[in-house]
Order: structure tokens, then sequence, then C-alpha cells
């Protein structure tokens, strides 16, 4: 008998979790793009949620850009208001290096125009990709110490592609990873404009083959 109340008491338990964590309101809107298609079916949010995935990915970069020349403690304190998960650990693991070790003296601050395209959207809402193309991109050199800066590299333009996460709390989009850089030419006509998510590397790829 009182393994048959055990056994009740944990289906309800395991019930009230799964039904606790509710779907954002946009998930039963989502829209399939290219439905049938291979390698470019993929799930799309309504506009309004997009616009502000775009509104949050920019702000997360300006906040990037102009943080760097801040105390550092202002920096950990701003990292969770525009990044989360490996992004969020990979930015506070590079603070904690230079405070804990020698103190960066020299500082690179990249700047250039953004034209972003949200894609890619998971099936609960909560997922997305960016596809950013940078523009006019140059590495400015600062003296950390002076804020003065040293010299300036222009690097060409590029394509890279981030994943931005839906942070409950906040209700806001936070940079959650960084995918990778495209190669040169990505997005010129239909045919190279497609990604295709992996959840794994394939076997084999590159010079691998």
């Amino acid at each position: 008998m009182t393994w048959a109340i055990l056994l009740v008491f944990l289906i309800i338990v395991g019930a009230m979790s799964l039904s606790g964590r509710k779907q954002v309101p946009w998930a039963s809107k989502l829209r399939r793009v290219h439905a049938g298609v291979a390698h470019r079916a993929e799930w799309m949010a309504p506009d309004e949620v997009v616009n502000r995935v775009h509104e949050n990915y920019l702000a997360a970069m300006r906040w990037l850009h102009e943080s760097m020349l801040q105390d550092w403690s202002l920096q950990w304190t701003g990292a969770g208001e525009h990044l989360s998960g490996p992004a969020l650990h990979r930015h506070q693991e590079i603070l904690k290096h230079y405070v804990i070790r020698k103190p960066q003296r020299y500082i690179g601050v990249l700047r250039c125009s953004h034209q972003v395209e949200v894609r890619h959207f998971s099936e609960d809402g909560e997922r997305c990709l960016i596809v950013d193309r940078q523009s006019s991109r140059r590495m400015a050199t600062y003296d950390y110490w002076t804020k003065t800066r040293l010299t300036t590299q222009d690097l060409g333009d590029g394509t890279l592609v981030y994943e931005m996460a839906y942070d409950r709390q906040s209700r806001s989009w936070k940079v959650d990873a960084y995918i990778q850089e495209l190669p040169l030419g990505w997005g010129a006509n239909a045919k190279t404009n497609r990604i295709r998510p992996l959840t794994a590397l394939p076997p084999s790829m590159g010079r691998d083959n």
C-alpha cells in the first residue's frame, strides 16, 4: 500500500513538472517556411518576435563594443543582461583571466555595420539563429590604461552566425552561442542562401574526407 501511494505521488509530481513550463505566447503562431524542401524548411515566428530578436541582438553587439573599455566589474555586471549560456560563460571566463592573472594592457574593439537576418526558430519558439552580415569591419586597438586608440586594422566584410535564446525572467532575447563564420560569397544567390543546423558534426568533413 505504501509503495502504491509513493508511486502515485511520483506520477503527480512528474506531471506537474512537465506541465509547469508553459509555452511562450508565440509558440502556437510559428509558421513553416519552405515546408517539404530539403535543407530549406525552417520555423519562423511572427514579425513582432523577429523584430524583438533583431533589436536585442543589436543592443548586445553595441554593449559588447562599448563595454570593452569599461571597468572589469561593470563588464561582469552587464554581461548577464545581454548574454546567456555558453556565450556568457566564455565572456566571464575571459574576464576572470584578466582579473586573476595579469590585467590586459591592450584591448581590441571591433566596429562594423550590421545587416541582420533572423532565421531557424526552434519548435518551441525559444531559440533562433542570427545571420549577421558585417561590413566595414575595423579592429581598433586601445591602451586600456589610458583609453587611447593606438592602431586601426581593416578586416573586410564577413558573415557570422549566432544562436539567440529567450530569457523568460527578463523577457528578452540574449546571445547564447557563437556558431560560425560563413564562407565568403555566402548568400550571393538562392542556392547559397541556406543554413543547415546540425545537432552534431558529421563523421567527416573538409580535409578529413
